[in-house]
């Protein structure tokens, strides 16, 4: 029942929603916050920095002494201040960004057209090499990766999971995201430079939603297709000014393009970096659906604004 219940969550109904007299086609009750932007939503305006845990814990061991240097009375007072600031919420440009882009959507069905959701090499390719990725998971770990194509949802997140182990979607004990270099640089690069902005809050919510304990970011390196790969042989080709691909200078080009697109003869055990996330703690869990229920309030006040906007 309670798996049923959370399917139909998956897809908010549009209802009609009386609140503070106004009427709107969009029950805002009904907002979840996408994982993949839960650190957004998250962002803080300067007069409502929050405490964090790690702060918590820094301030109780502060009072706990006998004595204090003034520098260490500074910084309790400074921790004091944030401590007061619990509950208080003040919407950074970052939330409120990601809110109107809710708005946008579900109010007149419109995305944001910025470089970002241009970029459909990027897009496609992530698109076209998600089952090679979860085969290359799998051969590497020796577990099979299932896949997830329905968006799955909680009362206040929603997202849409690449990879799980587990009995079903919401009895998952491992919740794997892809991420797909683009080519073999990339992926070296990704080694060092760890998790992106945003991955952690983001495998953190699927953990929540699916109660998986064991949650990491796979970044993967998997051929490009054999149709991806001619769209980059035209390009090359334009981009060289060739009018045929026997032209001597593509061809001395692109060899180091075709085989800068195909990774099979590398060995699958160094074409996939895994990285862990721990799970929500119930500090950060309560903060996310204290946020998340404040959004809905914002929702509903702005749209109330902007339906008497100029009248």
């Amino acid at each position: 029942m309670l798996q049923e219940n959370l399917a139909k969550q998956c897809q908010p109904p549009l209802a009609y929603h009386f609140k503070n007299q106004t009427m709107s086609t969009v029950n805002w009750d009904t907002f979840r916050c996408r994982c993949s932007a839960i650190k957004k939503l998250l962002s803080n305006g300067a007069e409502g920095q929050q405490i964090t845990e790690r702060q918590l814990e820094d301030l109780k061991k502060l009072e706990d002494k006998e004595t204090v240097t003034d520098k260490q009375k500074a910084e309790m007072e400074r921790l004091r201040a944030l401590k007061a600031n619990k509950g208080k919420i003040v919407l950074g440009d970052t939330a409120i960004e990601y809110l109107m882009e809710v708005y946008a959507y579900e109010t007149e069905g419109m995305i944001a057209v910025t470089k970002e959701s241009l970029d459909m090499m990027q897009m496609r390719k992530g698109k076209a090499v998600e089952v090679a990725s979860g085969k290359l998971l799998s051969e590497v770990d020796g577990i099979k990766y299932l896949r997830h194509k329905e968006r799955i949802s909680n009362d206040f997140l929603t997202g849409e999971v690449d990879f799980y182990v587990g009995e079903s979607i919401y009895k998952a004990t491992n919740v794997t995201d892809a991420k797909n270099a683009n080519d073999y640089p990339g992926f070296l690069k990704k080694i060092h430079k760890g998790l992106e902005p945003g991955q952690k809050e983001q495998l953190q919510g699927y953990g929540d939603i699916t109660t998986a304990k064991d949650l990491f970011i796979a970044n993967t390196l998997v051929s490009f297709t054999p149709d991806m790969i001619l769209d980059m042989e035209y390009k090359v080709m334009r981009k060289l000014n060739c009018t045929t691909n026997e032209s001597p200078e593509f061809l001395e080009e692109w060899g180091k393009f075709e085989k800068s697109m195909i990774f099979d003869k590398i060995p699958p055990h160094k074409r996939v970096h895994k990285i862990r996330v721990e799970p929500f703690t119930d500090f950060e869990r309560e903060k996310v659906y204290d946020r998340v229920k404040y959004c809905r309030e914002f929702l509903w006040r702005f749209d109330e604004e902007h339906e008497n906007r100029n009248k």
